[in-house]
């Protein structure tokens, strides 16, 4: 069992053996809600560490090769022999 206690800010602070059980860093975000006269906090996932789980097929470009071919859409857009009307 651990005893906190909470400060003049409203601030209290987590057991080191919590932080290392849940694997919990600085700047984790908590779910707060009270259950039978308890505070529960439950650690919301950050959305960061989604983006890695996903995979883009898209091919990243680079600003200069963007405007590139950009360039090249609109000028064939507006080239009377092979763009569109």
């Amino acid at each position: 069992m651990t005893i906190s206690t909470l400060s003049t800010k409203n601030q209290t602070t987590l057991s080191v053996e919590f932080v290392r059980r849940l694997k919990l860093r600085a700047g984790t975000r908590f779910k707060q809600t009270v259950e039978d006269g308890k505070i529960v906090l439950q650690p919301v996932p950050d959305v960061t560490t989604a983006f890695g789980a996903i995979k883009s097929k898209r091919k990243f470009m680079s600003i200069a090769e963007e405007t590139e071919a950009a360039e090249k859409a609109i000028a064939s857009e507006n080239d009377p022999k092979g763009g569109k009307a």
